[in-house]
């Protein structure tokens, strides 16, 4: 066992509290690191920031050389991968890093870059899917796919999607007029006005994303994400809490 009979958060909170050098996460790093140095990570057990410990590191190196067989060999390009084993201090779950440099990679000093990538990836910014239980089959499984895209930062297809989502509401509420700008707008029956007015943003998005192949900003998608699970709350989750507090209370009196 991971935790050896302490709680979780007590082995997070030793991996935490042991020194560690502060270095980046993932994406550019400035130096190499040396068997047992130490990084502060995202832990997805832990689900906070622990200190990793690297225990291994696998390289390739490949190069370009010119006049190979002759006294005066140049190299005109290298490149490295490394593949680097960290341990997380607090829970012993392991974390692999894909890291590369080449010979162009370098700061205004002259120091060299590396890029890297963290597998499984880091779900602290991960946008948690929530459960409506009395969703249509059908539109839950567009949901789930619009939450996956946009964990996957597949940001064109999470905006087809979401506008997906809004064409099932529509078809799922008996709208069957042609056009989604109609569909939109015959949800006054269930919606207030300036509400499904500003619905038509999803629209606009979509046909960015499908017919211009424009991907919207994060920022943007997650607003819409937020817009679209109020409207699932409000069409489908609202009325069945209020039934069951209703019956709770009938039986109660």
């Amino acid at each position: 066992m991971f935790y050896e009979g302490k709680p979780r958060n007590y082995s997070a909170q030793r991996g935490m509290d042991r020194g560690c050098a502060q270095e980046s996460e993932e994406g550019r790093a400035m130096t190499e690191p040396k068997l047992g140095a130490c990084r502060k990570m995202y832990c997805n057990t832990c689900k906070v920031e622990t200190h990793h410990e690297l225990k291994a590191v696998h390289s390739r190196h490949y190069q370009e050389v010119v006049d190979e067989h002759t006294p005066f060999p140049q190299v005109v390009f290298w490149e490295r991968y490394q593949y680097r084993f960290w341990i997380c201090r607090g829970c012993d779950t392991a974390i692999l890093e894909e890291a590369y440099t080449n010979e162009g990679m370098f700061d205004y000093d002259g120091k060299g870059i590396w890029e890297s990538t963290l597998h499984p990836k880091r779900a602290r910014r991960d946008w948690p899917p929530k459960r409506f239980r009395q969703l249509d089959a059908k539109l839950a499984s567009i949901y789930r796919e619009v939450i996956e895209s946009f964990n996957a930062e597949l940001n064109i297809l999470c905006a087809v999607g979401l506008r997906a989502l809004l064409e099932g509401i529509c078809a799922d509420k008996g709208i069957t007029v042609k056009g989604i700008q109609q569909k939109i707008d015959k949800l006054v029956q269930y919606l207030p006005s300036n509400i499904v007015e500003n619905l038509h943003g999803f629209r606009f998005m979509g046909n960015e994303a499908a017919h211009e192949l424009q991907a919207p900003e994060r920022g943007e998608l997650q607003l819409a994400i937020e817009v679209m699970e109020d409207l699932l709350n409000f069409l489908y989750e609202l009325d069945y809490k209020a039934r069951r507090l209703s019956k709770k209370w009938s039986v109660d009196s």
